[in-house]
């Protein structure tokens, strides 16, 4: 019975926050296809709102310096040092808070004197507040009632989603849109606090002790490590994007911003199936069953493999219909057709293989390979940013999306290999294979229908979709590229 229970709860947290993300990420997804359409300066408003975000985002690492993960551990293992463990935790964070802000001042005062500056003020402030909301919720964390700090990620996003639009519709600037960022960011922290201290745990000054706090530092350290260069490897190319264009850098910052944001709104996929497949591997490899272990992760990656390589051609070939129809002309130039196309069809090349790396990911973090992961993303981020700083300045932001797949691939090769050498092995080609025909199927599919006429775009990218997924499954299940174990591991709640 107290197993049962066990899993439940880890059910259904797991559910408040994969519905809570998934909220999350849907409004964001939709504010990227709104803003551009109301704000006066269009992509070039919403560029410097993502060079913003993306630039405090970056900082925001600083912030956190790994903090949440060593808490949350000594909170769940003794409760009765809740008030001690967050006060000092509060501390270290309020230190920190004055270093990034400190940080953000020099950059804004010189680089940044203008409504860009601003913007980086308003949501780098937003950022810190939003740190100290996350370190409340470790709390929820340790105390297992997620429902909190889902509740909290709506509320906010919801405030920001509705607020925001009404206000860009009704004629405020990008600038007005931060400002509702950072208040969303208030509410969120006053709900955050409120629920802590109400219901786990008050803050205590006097519990502030030096050593305590070195210790939870010093326990931190190796996260902060791999969340810095986390945080760098996906927020390095925006930052150099537009830095390096001059006048140009706003508005291709605001078309690859949206081509990411289109991109990212697809890895809730795999982002899920992260968190249902970790604590699986991670009691197979603390069991030392082996063979297990390998079956675990020839199907990861083959699941992985099967949904991301169609999604990437089927969005290859429906970029053009998918741009056309969510900005038209009627409201958006030409070019900003043209560029987000070519963005899409791209980066969306890097989501195919980042959907394989977080299968390797998954891994890395079930089998506490630290210094494996570290290692492999500090290389992947250095590739990164040389392939960035070469390519930008001839091809702008087509650059920058071809930078991400290189790094992508990269992580993948290099993390691949480093796997199948010293954690398991990748036992069953044969279903790649039979992967790889179902989707070049997908791809003659997809062409061919692409000269077909329908009443209209709608009607025909409807259709298009419907038949290519209808053949695509169907030559995935008669073929048994996708079995009953692969289905059983999908489900599995032990």
């Amino acid at each position: 019975m107290i197993q049962h229970r066990g899993r439940s709860s880890i059910l259904k947290n797991a559910s408040f926050l994969f519905i809570a993300h998934i909220a999350g990420r849907i409004l964001s997804f939709i504010l990227t296809i709104i803003l551009p359409k109301y704000l006066v300066g269009g992509f070039d408003d919403l560029g410097k709102y993502f060079f913003a975000l993306w630039l405090t985002n970056l900082l925001s690492s600083v912030t956190e310096l790994g903090l949440h993960t060593p808490l949350i551990r000594n909170l769940a293992s003794d409760r009765s040092k809740s008030r001690l463990l967050i006060s000092n935790a509060f501390a270290i964070r309020i230190v920190l808070s004055i270093i990034t802000l400190l940080i953000l001042v020099l950059i804004v005062s010189l680089k940044y004197p203008d409504d860009v500056g601003l913007l980086i003020y308003i949501i780098g402030i937003s950022e810190i507040i939003n740190a100290f909301a996350q370190l409340f919720r470790c709390a929820f964390r340790a105390y297992e009632n997620m429902g909190y700090e889902a509740l909290g990620v709506i509320i906010e996003r919801t405030v920001v989603f509705l607020l925001g639009i009404w206000l860009v519709i009704m004629g405020y600037g990008i600038v007005t849109f931060g400002v509702v960022v950072l208040i969303a960011s208030f509410i969120n922290l006053a709900f955050t606090s409120f629920i802590m201290l109400t219901r786990f745990t008050k803050l205590d000054l006097k519990s502030i002790k030096f050593g305590i706090s070195i210790d939870l530092l010093k326990q931190s350290l190796p996260y902060a490590i791999g969340g810095i260069l986390y945080m760098a490897y996906f927020r390095v190319d925006g930052v150099l994007l537009k830095n390096m264009l001059g006048s140009q850098g706003n508005i291709s910052m605001g078309w690859y911003g949206t081509g990411y944001s289109f991109v990212n709104a697809f890895t809730i996929i795999p982002g899920a199936f992260s968190g249902a497949i970790m604590p699986v591997m991670s009691r197979t490899f603390a069991s030392s069953r082996t063979i297990e272990l390998d079956n675990l992760y020839t199907r990861s990656i083959k699941l992985m493999f099967m949904i991301g390589l169609p999604l990437a051609i089927g969005i290859t070939f429906l970029a053009d219909e998918i741009i056309v129809i969510l900005y038209p002309l009627s409201r958006f130039e030409l070019r900003d057709q043209e560029a987000l196309i070519i963005i899409l069809k791209v980066l969306i090349w890097s989501g195919m293989l980042l959907f394989m790396n977080f299968a390797i990911t998954t891994l890395y973090r079930a089998t506490d390979s630290r210094k494996a992961y570290t290692i492999i993303t500090a290389l992947s981020l250095c590739v990164n940013i040389i392939s960035n700083i070469i390519l930008i300045p001839k091809y702008s932001y087509l650059g920058a999306s071809i930078s991400m797949i290189i790094s992508e691939f990269v992580f993948f090769i290099c993390g691949a290999v480093h796997v199948q050498k010293y954690i398991c092995k990748m036992k069953d080609a044969f279903s790649i294979a039979k992967i790889i025909i179902a989707s070049i199927i997908l791809a003659f599919i997809l062409y061919a229908f692409k000269n077909i006429i329908f009443i209209n775009q709608y009607v025909h990218l409807i259709i298009t979709f419907i038949v290519a997924i209808i053949i695509y499954s169907a030559f995935i299940l008669l073929t048994k590229t996708l079995d009953k174990e692969d289905i059983a591991m999908i489900r599995r709640d032990e």
